[in-house]
């Protein structure tokens, strides 16, 4: 693999590796869903985020491929958080977190894949993603 791809991917790690120290700040609840708090859709969204991302935590960086399957995940893990979460101020962020995920999965995919052409894409991808997650943290609080 050459220097760049494992670059790439030590740097995508490492950018979510740190979403591990988002949290909501919230001890949760059962909210009913029309009267959801920020506080409970914040804890949800982040028990999805914390599962998704604790397996980057593991990725090896010479494996862009397992990278690109984790950035999968979570995105797909946003998707199902946006059908569930009621609370207008949370659901609103969570589009931009998929979106977000989702453009990293698919640039690292390509880039895993040998197209290394899309590395500045990936770059862009992973500065949206850390926009967003930044956007979260600031609602949600962190730990």
């Amino acid at each position: 693999m050459n220097r760049r791809l494992t670059a790439l991917t030590v740097t995508a790690v490492a950018l979510f590796a740190l979403t591990g120290c988002t949290a909501g700040n919230a001890d949760g609840g059962d909210a009913a869903p029309s009267n959801q708090s920020v506080e409970d859709a914040c804890t949800q969204v982040d028990d999805v985020m914390t599962e998704a991302t604790a397996g980057l935590q593991e990725i090896d960086p010479s494996d862009p491929a397992t990278a690109a399957e984790a950035l999968r995940t979570i995105a797909d893990g946003m998707g199902d958080a946006a059908t569930e979460v009621t609370n207008e101020e949370v659901s609103g962020i969570l589009p931009d977190l998929q979106t977000a995920f989702s453009s990293a999965a698919e640039s690292m995919e390509a880039v895993a894949a040998g197209d290394t052409e899309r590395a500045t894409e990936l770059n862009t991808a992973l500065t949206d993603v850390q926009g967003s997650i930044e956007s979260y943290t600031e609602l949600c609080g962190a730990n």
